[in-house]
């Protein structure tokens, strides 16, 4: 199991935050919380709220007082002390390495908690099991409701993504997509035939985008967008080309990666659409877009190709909004989640071909500021994790462990994260 949910996660890579500086008070914190979900609603991964820098200088290991020797699957910061954490066999929590506030079993052996978790305004927490439902639990650690969303007639649903909107939580499951309100009454579903739905992302008007993408060379492709009723407001047809990454939204840009592949050549590209479905721009990279972030200035672009014989690489680039190259890295080691943004570096998780991991932190000019081998430190020996980064207020960057009830952190120095 354990293999297969890495498997899972490594295509979703679900990236949660905390959401709030010191300065900001109950009410804005819990408006950053809602939209908690890979990277913030508009799927930039930005942190700049919560890190003024990342720091990769140690990692330290902390165990959760949870008797589950299947270990966690995701994690959810709450606030300075706490994290809300899922476990592979079905618990929901929360709590810190030295307390455990509550737990509750909301899924039994027959399906695991997915793709990650997320959080509305009243601090209510949402997940999704690969039996079909989804779960709401209050502050305290009550069950408010579970509804049944899909039937797993053909094995486990897996689901690709769950996000927290202004008026209701979003929900991929294989082909469909469900808009449900807090209640736990679904409030509108799309169902596809055959193209599963992937990363959803949000503007600030509630409209959702996603990428759907054939995965056939030669096919067409297509980026859609729906208003907050699920009514399609637009759709662009893309022919000859393969969309590789989720779609990401900054002031009513759409911004996505892909390949335009042809009988002459395969032509890696970033495009840039408005509001209206219109492309605006497009520009020719080097190499397959994989993970796209961004800041209020910059777009950073993570990309690779396949590599049978070769050592692993990945290549990053910063780019402005207007598609304008600034510049570009290369790094030995394939990319395992998109760069995390903070206010004045970039982060980057990385594994090599014989599974060690790295942390790459870089300043906003593309500059190695550090590198990190979990491996030289003994980390790799002592548990695994997942490539799920949740990052805390301050900088630290915790990983849910798959073997253990614990979680890895990197940060500046060695010191207790709660």
């Amino acid at each position: 199991m354990i293999k297969n949910l890495y498997i899972l996660y490594s295509i979703c890579l679900t990236i949660i935050i905390n959401g709030c500086g010191s300065s900001h008070n109950s009410s804005e914190l819990a408006s950053v919380l809602q939209q908690c979900s890979s990277g913030g609603a508009s799927r930039a991964n930005n942190f700049m709220i919560v890190a003024d820098k990342f720091s990769a200088e140690t990692a330290i290991f902390e165990q959760f007082p949870v008797a589950d020797s299947l270990g966690l699957s995701s994690l959810l910061p709450i606030d300075e002390v706490n994290v809300a954490f899922a476990t592979e066999s079905g618990y929901i929590g929360m709590g810190n390495s030295s307390n455990i506030q509550w737990i509750i079993q909301i899924s039994n052996n027959k399906g695991y908690i997915a793709s990650g978790m997320c959080r509305d305004k009243s601090g209510n927490l949402y997940a999704v099991s690969t039996s079909g439902y989804m779960s709401a639990i209050d502050p305290l650690g009550k069950l408010i409701w579970k509804k049944k969303l899909l039937h797993a007639n053909k094995g486990s649903i897996i689901w690709l993504d769950l996000l927290s909107v202004s008026d209701g939580i979003v929900a991929c499951g294989d082909t469909s997509i469900f808009k449900v309100g807090f209640d736990g009454k679904v409030i509108w579903r799309q169902d596809r035939s055959s193209i599963p739905i992937g990363n959803i992302s949000a503007d600030a008007h509630g409209n959702l985008y996603s990428a759907q993408s054939i995965n056939i060379s030669g096919g067409t492709d297509t980026l859609v967008c729906w208003n907050p009723e699920g009514k399609l407001r637009w759709k662009a047809t893309l022919p000859f080309i393969r969309l590789t990454t989720q779609p990401l939204i900054i002031d009513g840009k759409v911004f996505v990666g892909g390949v335009r592949i042809d009988q002459i050549a395969k032509t890696p590209v970033l495009f840039c659409f408005g509001d209206n479905g219109a492309k605006c721009w497009e520009t020719m990279i080097k190499e397959t877009p994989r993970f796209l972030s961004a800041d209020d200035s910059m777009l950073y672009l993570v990309c690779s190709e396949p590599r049978i014989s070769e050592q692993a690489r990945s290549m990053i680039t910063g780019f402005t909004l207007n598609g304008h190259k600034q510049w570009h890295v290369y790094v030995s080691a394939k990319a395992a989640a998109p760069l995390l943004v903070s206010k004045s570096n970039v982060g980057m998780l990385a594994q090599h071909q014989e599974s060690a991991s790295d942390f790459f932190i870089f300043n906003k000019s593309g500059v190695l500021e550090s590198q990190f081998s979990f491996a030289d430190q003994g980390n790799s020996s002592r548990t695994d994790f997942l490539p799920l980064p949740a990052v805390l207020r301050g900088g630290s960057i915790a990983f849910p462990c798959s073997d253990k009830s614990g979680i890895v952190a990197v940060q500046a120095k060695k010191r207790f994260l709660f």
